[in-house]
């Protein structure tokens, strides 16, 4: 049971800053790092207490997994605007966009057990967490929630991560969150722990900051009813602006040393410039745009067997006969559109720059129910839910980041009987930030949708993906239980 509120009068950040705390403890090296995972009991803890962290292993090369137990639905109890299915959504969203922003290679896992109820799935967690250490041994750093933070998610969190490390023989480190608001630097819950510290650089600092405000439902108000205030005010942030990030190092339970340690070495500011810049960035209109002027059918859309052929695969691939609403993301022209549009109600059609939906409204005038938009996404992205999603030969287009926020974005809007249709060119482009068949790899890792369609050749893979759990073709004909 949680014995606090955020709308205490918790510790404020000066009294920790008059305790030099910096003075007490020794520096956190990296020298043995080459894989981290970090464990998260809501979406924000893992921006809050190791967000500099991220953004300097992200910065190293080295791989980096966020394991995110719940969805943080019961961030807001009280409140009559949300309820947990939308905060689940809204939160989600978040901690992809703010973790895209501090790791954007990271590998993320959303678990989406009952916020709140952590400690009952003790055991699935602890597999999730196991399974991305792999067998690196102690190279693998654990760090998640601090065991003494007083919220029992956060307990749970750690009793997961220890008995992961422990099978996995890794390194585990515990960060602190509410224990800056309900403790005091002379507090008996901070003796006999190995506490260290690892400075931020200023850019660390500044993208920390950036991926804390991206957790709006947390920083900000839900609205100006009452039980939607701020979970993390401005007070509380103030604990995770500090140029260093506080770990409890739990693999060896030393007692502090009673001699005053040596001044830490702080990292020379020279050392930004092995912060490695993303090389993958999203092709933008103008790339297209060049496309598109040498001629209104630049990939042979419709001139190619190849085209037409793997056109009629997808559609055969589609689970049921009919849809209601449909999106359909990077249209170009619209020839697979007029084939869909026979099967949809309503059908959203979208692409990156005009030109070619110019052609599109052509080839499909008159016919109802079509509509085109001219939208950047995932950024712009349309209102509504759709019960079919069509990403044929676009996902490659996105930087890393960009394609997780883009699947994410298609999950939430998938409607709870929907269909997610993917299909991409295998072969290697160079001029595209990632490939296609790293497009269909982080498909499997969006949270809460199955596999229902696998075809693969040595050109393109097409996939469905469906809500869970998802009921075959023969099923829903009543052909086999």
């Amino acid at each position: 049971m949680v014995t606090f509120s955020h709308s205490d009068n918790g510790t404020p950040e000066k009294v920790w800053e008059a305790a030099h705390w910096p003075d007490r403890f020794s520096s956190l090296g990296l020298d043995a790092l080459e894989r981290l995972v970090v464990v998260s009991a809501h979406p924000d803890d893992e921006s809050l207490g190791v967000g500099g962290l991220i953004t300097h292993v992200a910065g190293l090369g080295l791989p980096i997994v966020v394991i995110v137990l719940s969805n943080g639905e019961a961030s807001h109890p009280q409140s009559t605007t949300h309820d947990p299915a939308r905060l689940a959504q809204i939160r989600r969203l978040e901690v992809t966009d703010a973790l895209a922003h501090l790791a954007p290679d990271a590998e993320i896992h959303l678990l989406e057990l009952p916020d709140g109820k952590l400690a009952e799935h003790v055991d699935l967690a602890a597999g999730a967490i196991a399974e991305a250490i792999g067998d690196a041994g102690d190279t693998t750093w654990v760090v998640a929630p601090w065991r003494a933070d007083r919220h029992p998610d956060h307990a749970a969190a750690s009793a997961a991560a220890e008995r992961a490390a422990r099978e996995r023989r890794a390194r585990l480190f515990e960060y602190p969150i509410w224990a800056w608001h309900w403790s005091t630097p002379e507090d008996v819950v901070w003796s006999g722990e190995s506490v260290r510290l690892f400075d931020l650089l200023p850019a660390e600092r500044k993208a920390k900051a950036r991926a804390l405000a991206l957790h709006r439902s947390q920083v900000g108000s839900l609205s100006d009813s009452p039980g939607d205030e701020a979970i993390v005010p401005a007070e509380f942030r103030a604990h995770f602006a500090r140029d260093y990030e506080t770990l409890l190092d739990m693999t060896v339970r030393a007692a502090p040393d009673p001699v005053p340690p040596a001044p830490r070495a702080r990292r020379s500011s020279t050392s930004e410039a092995s912060v490695r810049a993303d090389p993958n960035e999203t092709l933008t209109a103008g790339y297209f745009d060049a496309v598109y002027a040498s001629g209104p059918d630049p990939w042979g859309f419709e001139s190619r067997w190849y085209e037409k052929r793997k056109r009629a695969a997808l559609i055969a691939a589609l689970p049921r006969q009919r849809f209601s609403a449909a999106l359909e993301l990077g249209c170009s022209t619209g020839v697979l559109t007029a084939e869909l549009a026979d099967r949809c109600d309503t059908l959203l059609c979208i692409d990156l720059v005009e030109r070619p939906l110019v052609l599109a409204r052509e080839r499909l005038a008159g016919r109802s129910g079509v509509t085109f938009e001219r939208r950047t996404v995932p950024g712009e992205w349309p209102d509504g839910s759709f019960d079919l999603i069509v990403l044929s030969e676009v996902g490659y287009y996105c930087s890393v980041a960009d394609l997780r926020r883009l699947l994410e974005r298609c999950r939430a809007s998938l409607a709870p009987n929907g269909a997610l249709v993917a299909c991409h060119w295998r072969h290697p482009v160079a001029e595209y930030p990632i490939t296609g068949d790293a497009v269909h790899t982080q498909l499997t890792h969006v949270v809460g949708l199955q596999r229902t369609v696998h075809h693969l050749e040595r050109d393109f893979v097409l996939e469905v993906y469906e809500p869970r759990p998802a009921q075959s073709v023969a099923q829903r004909d009543g052909l086999v239980p």
